[in-house]
């Protein structure tokens, strides 16, 4: 009868975890007192203060003996749960009402914890955060063991203001599981009084594997690349670098904030172009793999030869380049061509160059107006720069800076002069070869040797010479 009461009465810890086992005669020395159990010691007195074993569970006894339930405590600076059975909490999360002892504005509210393996909550020490992996994914707790969300500083501490994002190390997502943002990016609007175009913007952050933000670097994501700023805003628009006045790459708008590579479209830089930026002038520019965008020079891209004026702006229609008289390839210089004028007296290392709507250097014969009079031109297909206008005679044609020289509308015939000499063309252009009284539209007679060049001209009576021999 004895061993009867004691077993109805006795129970071990491991029979606390489902509130209706009893307790096994190994430990005898726990004792029910109504709802409640505490451990009797040898002596008769309580067991306080402090955890006792049962199996492979962890009980906690108060300063009265009562074994805790349902709480968070500390012991030696560590946090505990123990939960409903008062079994110490292990390798599980709780959802717990933050009690009065933690004293600061989350009191009284809930908060996730994690307890490993051996009861501890995860918590950081205080100087800072603790990033800690449960699962496949990554989450960030306070001094006191509770899981954080949305910005996290390197000590551990919440953004406390909107205006100090800046200070955020760690992102955790609030509005979804709270872990951490590994290897992905955040878009999001915060406040920002140093950008001129909006004072809210939104921006692009990037968080590595360790759950960091990405700041002051270059990084390579996804074949892109990005540049992020001291503060982890990924960098957009028109950006400087260290090589000169005109070592600028374009790394696109705040949606697409990377780096451009080969053709691409913007707005200047008020500092590269004041003019055409206050416009909101939309050009051409160029990239190499490297991000620099070409400027003041000619280009061979996909085959085709490009110019890049100093702004770094694609240069399309007739035009007189000046280039470096050691390095054909670079441009000095730039001017249009309004009138048939500005193409006479060319100084030396300038060409009449003729580039398309989509920027390409036309080569081979065209045709163009220039102050409302139509002109024929012929551009080289061959040696530097490519496309540049030609000089000379070319089947049978004479060209200066690419303009071929022709005969005046309506005229037939008429005169014009090259390299010292002076030839007979029609309105076509076409040099007139061994030609003998040949007419023009005011009936003068011409006579031309074996290259065309003049030997009579403007008779009014035709000429009774067999021979005609050049000078």
């Amino acid at each position: 009868m004895k061993k009867a009461n004691f077993c109805y009465a006795v129970l071990t810890a491991s029979a606390v975890l489902t509130l209706g086992t009893v307790f096994s005669a190994s430990a005898a020395q726990w004792q029910a007192l109504g709802d409640e159990w505490v451990y009797v010691q040898n002596d008769g007195e309580y067991f306080k203060d402090g955890w006792k074993q049962d199996g492979n569970l962890y009980y906690y006894l108060g300063s009265d003996g009562i074994m805790l339930r349902r709480t968070l405590i500390e012991d030696d600076d560590n946090y505990y749960y123990l939960g409903s059975s008062g079994a110490m909490a292990t390798n599980v999360w709780k959802f717990i009402q933050n009690p009065e002892w933690q004293g600061d504005e989350l009191v009284g509210e809930g908060s996730w914890y994690y307890f490993g393996s051996n009861g501890k909550a995860i918590k950081s020490d205080g100087s800072k955060a603790k990033v800690y992996e449960v699962g496949d994914k990554k989450y960030v707790f306070d001094h006191y063991g509770r899981m954080m969300s949305g910005w996290v500083t390197e000590s551990g501490e919440y953004v406390e203001s909107e205006d100090d994002w800046a200070n955020g190390l760690y992102y955790a997502d609030g509005e979804g599981d709270g872990s951490v943002v590994t290897n992905a990016w955040v878009y999001t609007t915060v406040p920002d009084d140093t950008n001129e175009d909006e004072t809210e913007p939104t921006y692009h952050f990037y968080f590595g594997s360790n759950g960091k933000k990405t700041v002051s670097t270059k990084k390579s994501i996804g074949g892109k690349e990005y540049f992020f700023d001291e503060r982890g805003v990924a960098q957009y628009g028109w950006h400087k670098g260290d090589d000169g006045d005109w070592d600028w790459s374009y790394y696109g708008d705040s949606e697409e904030p990377y780096l451009r590579t080969g053709w691409f479209q913007a707005v200047p830089d008020s500092e590269m172009h004041s003019s055409a930026h206050d416009d909101g002038s939309v050009y051409w520019y160029y990239s190499t793999s490297a991000g620099k965008t070409a400027v003041s020079e000619f280009r061979t891209i996909d085959g085709k030869t490009y110019a890049f004026n100093e702004y770094g702006e694609l240069v399309t229609g007739l035009k007189k380049v000046k280039v470096d008289s050691s390095d054909k390839k670079k441009i000095e210089s730039i001017s249009s061509i309004d009138y048939i004028s500005d193409i006479e007296n060319v100084e030396e290392n300038v060409y009449v160059c003729y580039f398309g709507g989509d920027g390409a250097a036309k080569t081979g014969t065209q045709t163009l107006t220039i102050d409302g009079s139509s002109y024929t031109f012929d551009f080289k297909s061959s040696g530097s720069p490519k496309g540049a206008g030609t000089n000379g005679i070319n089947d049978n044609y004479i060209y200066v800076n690419g303009r071929r020289l022709a005969a005046e509308e309506d005229s037939k015939y008429g005169i014009v002069e090259y390299d010292g000499k002076r030839y007979l063309v029609n309105e076509s252009g076409a040099i007139q070869k061994n030609k003998k009284n040949v007419k023009d539209a005011d009936g003068y007679y011409y006579c031309t040797g074996k290259h065309g060049i003049v030997v009579h001209e403007h008779l009014e009576e035709k000429c009774t010479e067999k021979e005609h021999k050049e000078e």
